[in-house]
């Protein structure tokens, strides 16, 4: 099984989704992206949705409202808040994530891997990203325009994968200009 398929796989275990339609594209050589669609309807005691330490970030365009709390493990939870359908949230995995939902869930959940910041600026020449602003709730409408071009890709059978790469690279493009930071100087 290889790290894509993998990926693809734990996205419907960390959100106790089952099987998630998936999507994964190479938009370079190396690194593998992981698109999910993610839908569950959560009860008040239902296990957080956990998601394990990884060289990655992970994209949740919300689809519907959804309700949910941050899960620290050095601090208390923060208050259930309401994410409006259309906002993301653009999570840092260095040290894992966690969260507890309510209600109904759905989501396109893209996992990026860090290597992927580095293959972008090797390919475009520009200067490195070494890490993304961790942001809860944005509007963001260039991500939701190519959620909604990515979203009926997913899970499809047959899908042209150059295009899928090419509407990757823009999202990452986006995601690296908007979000990006660089402890380098210029």
């Amino acid at each position: 099984m290889s790290e894509a398929s993998s990926v693809a796989d734990k996205i419907g275990e960390w959100f106790q989704a089952g099987n998630a339609r998936t999507l994964v594209t190479r938009p370079f050589r190396d690194t593998e992206m992981t698109m999910a669609h993610v839908v569950r309807d959560y009860a008040e005691h239902d296990p957080a949705v956990v998601i394990p330490a990884d060289e990655a970030f992970l994209i949740v365009l919300y689809l519907t409202d959804v309700e949910h709390s941050d899960i620290w493990q050095d601090r208390p939870p923060s208050p259930l808040r309401i994410y409006p359908e259309g906002s993301i949230c653009l999570v840092n995995l260095e040290n894992g994530a966690a969260i507890a939902v309510r209600g109904h869930f759905e989501a396109l959940v893209i996992h990026l891997p860090r290597k992927h910041l580095a293959e972008l600026a090797e390919q475009t020449g520009e200067s490195p990203v070494d890490d993304l602003a961790v942001c809860r709730g944005i509007d963001d409408p260039t991500v939701r325009d190519i959620g909604a071009a990515l979203l009926p890709l997913i899970g499809e059978y047959e899908v042209d994968q150059s295009l899928v790469a090419h509407i990757a690279l823009a999202l990452n493009a986006h995601i690296a200009h908007c979000y990006g930071r660089s402890s380098r100087t210029h």
